[in-house]
């Protein structure tokens, strides 16, 4: 046998002793390349620099399935901090993913609930009008009632992908911990455990179900922010069935003659009470989770991606927000410091005044040119550079201001995230120094 025969075949006893963790990783070495050569393809033919930059990035999120897709989707609520053109095409990876065989979404609906699909629906569209990284959604009517309704059906294979790229990440988390010790700082590996358990917690929808109930507990005064109603009879571990929601979509609200001010000031308040005073946060907040009506009422669904913070984290929180836009970088710095779950500081005191300089620097532009979610980046490596370790839920809470934020600034220019969330902050220590 020739040395290249033999060499073939340790590649591939070797890839059989590993299992599909090494496929995986070979397929994701693989898209990467040819996301590269796609892109030089692009640029060669003289291709415009951001748009092709942003269809190898769909290709290579789709390709590799739903933990990169949702990267692709938060990225795509920054229009104002991203390339309108790179924007444009991560947009598509919101519920524009190729669907799965509508026979398998026979096959579920029949496990589950013991009858074929036409037992229990009227008519049932076998083209869904949404295919996203977890699941897609069909529309149906319900036989007994005439209802129109959404029927959301997990795809058959997420499950093992999901567990494949938690395993890799995680491996890649702690290598490159070990690698760059720095690293160890910002929690790296501790966040990517966080985001796997959280992708997954998406695959089982009673968990999705357990959400849509409290979500809706937690706004039933709010007429201005819903949740769609469940099916409960049609709902399973793989299945939800609930009220179909039309709405208008964020592109079209000028044009539907809906109140871009009351539509804002609701999403804010949304995301405040959620972060401030329920401590239960809706973290996919895309656009494409979002449906709109007149005059200023939003619609969330997508539910299954949450994060929770427990009271001491809303108060550390709070506090900290509070004094970022306030100006006070002393107790910023301080709170960050004291809150750390881990701190190798040398010299406190020139932290303290490089936190004091960012923060005077933002109080200078003033709080209306303010980006929050960029701010707290410019923090969070002064806190990589001081060796002061970042709470994990602070990924969480950034994730879902970043999308406020980029809503806000979208259909209200003239946002300031900082004044629009003080009285909410306010609100939350009041609320802490009563029970004291």
């Amino acid at each position: 046998m020739s040395a290249a025969g033999a060499d073939r075949r340790t590649v591939r006893a070797r890839l059989r002793a590993h299992g599909p963790a090494a496929l995986r990783v070979l397929q994701m070495g693989w898209v990467a390349l040819a996301a590269a050569g796609a892109l030089a393809r692009a640029l060669l033919r003289g291709a415009d620099l951001e748009r092709a930059a942003g269809e190898a990035l769909v290709q290579a999120c789709t390709r590799l399935g739903a933990t990169f897709i949702k990267i692709g989707q938060i990225a795509s609520t920054r229009a104002d901090l991203l390339p309108p053109d790179v924007v444009r095409e991560l947009c598509r990876l919101r519920d524009q993913v190729p669907p799965f065989d509508f026979r398998l979404v026979r096959r579920t609906l029949a496990e589950d609930f013991g009858a074929s699909l036409e037992r229990f629906f009227a008519s049932f569209d076998p083209v869904p009008v949404a295919a996203a990284s977890v699941a897609q959604v069909h529309r149906a009517v319900l036989r007994e009632s005439g209802e129109i309704v959404a029927v959301k059906v997990r795809r058959p294979d997420i499950l093992d992908k999901i567990a494949l790229d938690r395993a890799i990440l995680l491996a890649l988390g702690h290598l490159l911990e070990r690698v760059v010790p720095s690293l160890r700082l910002i929690s790296l590996a501790g966040a990517l455990r966080a985001f796997c358990d959280a992708v997954e917690q998406q695959t089982h929808f009673t968990r999705e179900a357990e959400n849509n109930r409290r979500f809706t507990a937690n706004f039933a005064a709010d007429p201005d922010v819903n949740f769609p109603a469940l099916r409960p009879r049609l709902c399973s571990d793989r299945v939800l069935t609930m009220e179909f929601v039309e709405g208008v979509r964020e592109e079209d609200i000028e044009a539907a003659g809906i109140d871009a001010l009351r539509v804002v000031e609701a999403g804010m308040r949304c995301v405040c009470r959620m972060i401030f005073s329920h401590g239960f946060v809706h973290a996919d907040l895309h656009p494409g989770n979002m449906r709109f009506f007149a005059p200023g009422r939003v619609v969330l669904f997508d539910l299954g991606l949450t994060g929770e913070l427990t009271d001491a984290d809303r108060l550390s929180l709070a506090q900290t927000l509070y004094a970022f836009a306030t100006g006070d970088g002393v107790t910023v710095a301080r709170l960050f410091h004291d809150n750390a779950p881990s701190r190798g500081t040398r010299d406190y005191a020139a932290y303290e005044r490089e936190v004091v300089a960012l923060v005077d620097d933002v109080r200078r532009r003033g709080l209306g040119n303010l980006h929050v979610t960029l701010e707290i980046g410019r923090i969070f490596d002064i806190l990589r550079r001081h060796h002061v370790q970042a709470r994990s839920h602070m990924t969480m809470v950034n994730l879902a201001l970043m999308t406020a934020e980029g809503l806000g600034k979208r259909l209200e220019p003239s946002l300031s995230l900082a004044d629009a969330a003080l009285p909410y902050l306010a609100e939350a220590l009041e609320e802490k120094r009563e029970q004291r």
